[in-house]
């Protein structure tokens, strides 16, 4: 018996729509490229529960007849390829005749279109792809078509939909991409009834201000490269203004978005040196190139293209970065005019003398004197220099290893009972009588059994104010300080949306915010012990977090504010501390549950051994 057969039309379609319509976004991205391939000026976005309701698109583009709205919905049917040959030089966003079949065969359709010269339009309905009904219809020029209740008829993929925020920023991620590649047309995204976006028709650098914000078009800098293999042109951003979060990294490759990694690493070589590591910069760069040079064809959603001879587009783009840096005066320049120029110095007098500086030292001078068995410093020049500035303090430092660790076992039991348990490598026992030093104002040195210890007093101060705000934030509401001058907190249109969700959370977390004129925020009081300086860029940091993260918001959003309140109230690195700040740091911090690693998972302390450094004099 034979066991091979051809699948059902419709079935078809749905392994094809799970290639092709991943989610609502992918339903978004699809009727909005065909509206742009129909040559609208004008689209339209409006969506209903983020889309899992409704996603209708309304365009004036050109439209279509009745019989070209039918083959529409016909796999493999496209007005835009005609044979293979055509694949090699594509100009168009959608080309494979699958967008339209396969939305139709998991969602219920409805198209409305006409053309310029007729008199009437069509209206088609399709379900689960099968032709309910086509009629006449009075209406503009364009076309206008609706998507309901997406994945209806296959409820596990509706069921694996993420939270109504993660698929709206899916969809805006979507919207934006295409609204950036084509400023000459006007845009609107409408959720619920609420607009996100409103983006008339601009030139390129009009157009990221109105989606990114204002304060974005200060720190843009012109690209702007030509050469015979391609045109690179567009903004990149200004170093000094990198963040430490993406969302703002943007490639173009003939008015279509691509992902590629090889080339976002060109990127971050050209600002090498001028830019923290875990920095980014945002970019919007557009690449014009021959179609027959890259291939779009290579993944359903067109968003990994593969380019010929991808190094030398490396090398191009790598160029135009740095020539683009250099002319606005980030890097320095290099001046060929002035090769082999004479400089000139000018020369002081020589009537005047300079002053040479002279050391002044006690050559008896011994820094420890021995009273009954202790070392004591010695009165010096140095104890009356006003001047001089002790880099540690010291008190009562025994004379030898001997006695440095004279008496430490019997302390042994005692003091276990008060320290975290740790493997006994990583264990030190502390001494009844401890003694501190500094350390080049970083570490605080102090002795243990099994030898010294360094503790890195930054990042320990960070382990202990972060279990603090940790514990506070976890047992009551955190009451905010009020800001003298609220800050002004700026944000794209989507992210203003989703901070509007989460105020309640912010709240509780000692935030207060307003809304204070168009996508922006004023911030009017901070969690304690807070630098308010340092609020917008925690408060971004949030959302990125949040908008990268499913769960528990609020239990994150506790974590990320009290590691960010410790890491901006710690104390810094040559900050002198007394020997009773030292003490209570080392006692706090093996008071602390975790006090061998920072939240952010840096060591804390190390301990050199005795017998490590008996290794050093055999």
């Amino acid at each position: 018996m034979d066991i091979i057969h051809l699948l059902p039309d419709a079935v078809a379609n749905q392994i094809a729509a799970g290639e092709v319509v991943q989610r609502p976004a992918s339903v978004v991205k699809e009727l909005i490229e065909n509206s742009i391939d129909a040559g609208a000026r004008n689209i339209q976005v409006v969506l209903k529960n983020v889309g899992k309701s409704v996603i209708q698109v309304i365009d004036d583009g050109k439209g279509m007849s009745p019989m070209d709205a039918r083959m529409a919905f016909e796999r493999h049917a496209t007005s835009k390829i005609s044979s293979a040959q055509d694949l090699f030089s594509i100009h168009t966003l959608g080309f494979r005749g699958e967008a339209l079949p396969s939305i139709a065969s998991v969602a219920e359709v409805e198209l409305k279109t006409r053309r310029q010269e007729d008199e009437l339009g069509s209206c088609i309905f399709i379900a689960a792809s099968e032709l309910k009904s086509q009629e006449s219809v009075n209406m503009p020029q364009g076309t206008n078509i609706s998507v309901r209740n997406l994945f209806y008829n296959i409820p596990a993929r509706r069921k694996f939909l993420k939270s109504d925020t993660t698929e709206l920023r899916n969809i805006t991620n979507e919207f934006l991409r295409i609204a950036l590649t084509h400023p000459e047309v006007a845009f609107q995204l409408c959720n619920n009834g609420t607009q996100i976006y409103n983006l008339p028709v601009t030139g390129l650098r009009q157009r990221i201000v109105n989606i990114f914000g204002k304060t974005i078009n200060s720190r843009l800098i012109n690209i702007d490269c030509e050469t015979g293999l391609v045109h690179i042109q567009g903004f990149i951003c200004s170093p000094e203004q990198a963040k430490k979060t993406y969302g703002e990294q943007f490639f173009f490759v003939n008015n279509r978005f691509m992902k590629h990694p090889f080339f976002h690493k060109a990127v971050m070589e050209a600002y090498s040196g001028l830019i923290n590591t875990d920095c980014i910069p945002a970019y919007f760069i557009y690449f014009t190139v021959d179609p027959s040079l890259i291939d779009v064809n290579i993944h359903p959603t067109k968003t990994e293209i593969k380019f010929q001879n991808e190094t030398d587009f490396f090398q191009i783009l790598l160029a135009g970065i740095k020539e683009a840096l250099g002319k606005f005066n980030i890097t320095p320049p290099l001046d060929f005019d002035m090769e082999g120029a004479l400089e000139y110095t000018p020369v002081k007098p020589q009537e005047e003398s300079q002053y040479i500086p002279k050391i002044h030292y006690n050559p008896g001078y011994n820094p420890f004197h021995y009273t009954q068995g202790k070392i004591t410093p010695q009165d010096s020049d140095f104890e009356h220099n006003e001047q001089r500035k002790p880099t540690f303090h010291q008190e009562k430092v025994p004379a030898n290893w001997d006695i440095l660790f004279d008496g430490l076992k019997e302390k042994e039991e005692a003091i276990q009972t008060s320290i975290p348990e740790m493997s006994e490598d990583m264990s030190p026992i502390l001494p009844s009588t401890l003694c501190y030093f500094q350390l080049k104002g970083r570490y605080i040195v102090t002795p243990v059994q099994s030898g010294l210890m360094l503790i890195d007093q930054k990042r320990a101060h960070q382990r202990i104010l972060y279990e603090k705000y940790m514990e506070t934030l976890t047992s009551q509401r955190v009451a905010g300080q009020k800001n003298l001058f609220p800050e002004r907190l700026e944000l794209s249109a989507s992210d203003f949306l989703l901070v509007g969700e989460l105020l309640s959370d912010l709240e509780y977390l000692g935030f207060e915010l307003t809304a204070y004129g168009k996508n922006s925020y004023a911030i009017h009081a901070t969690p304690p012990d807070f630098s308010y300086t340092h609020a917008k860029e925690i408060l971004i940091e949030l959302i990125e977090h949040y908008k990268n993260t499913e769960g528990n918001i609020r239990e994150k959003m506790k974590e990320r504010v009290a590691l960010a309140l410790a890491q901006a109230a710690a104390i810094n690195y040559n900050t002198v501390l007394s020997s009773e700040e030292m003490s209570g740091i080392v006692e706090n911090l093996f008071a602390c549950k975790h006090h061998h690693f920072t939240p952010d998972g840096k060591n804390i302390l190390h301990v050199l051994g005795y017998e490590d450094v008996n290794s050093w004099f055999k």
